[in-house]
């Protein structure tokens, strides 16, 4: 069980994990011909998968297991990919990954952290 210490810790993570999908939201918004012609945009992406995997590598076994619905193994496996298998990325697959993967890893992150919240004697740190 994740000790009041490490709640604050945890909170932090979500907090990360919620930001990067912020910005990976952002990024969905310029749209995808903005994409296919930016490569700063690309690159971008490829930053916002680096952090959504550094982060969700920091949460507990204990929360990734409440969140079956967070694909936990696929997310360490994009963040490799894009930090040391750069040269191998599909920007259409990363793309879609942005687009349709991480707006239900942010839904499934907050659901969470309102759940954990509402239990007796829990607050947020």
């Amino acid at each position: 069980m994740t000790h009041p210490a490490d709640q604050r810790s945890v909170e932090k993570t979500i907090d990360d994990l919620l930001d990067a999908s912020s910005a990976a939201d952002e990024i969905v918004n310029r749209g995808i011909d903005a994409w296919n012609s930016d490569r700063l945009l690309r690159l971008a992406g490829e930053a916002v998968i680096n952090r959504i995997g550094d982060a969700a590598n920091k949460l507990p076994e204990e929360v990734r297991n409440a969140i079956p619905e967070v694909p936990s193994d696929e997310i360490r496996s994009n963040r490799i990919l894009v930090a040391h298998i750069y040269h191998r990325i599909d920007y259409q697959i990363l793309w879609e990954t942005l687009v349709h993967d991480v707006p239900p890893l942010a839904q499934a992150l907050t659901q969470w952290r309102e759940n954990i919240s509402r239990r007796p004697g829990r607050s947020r740190p």
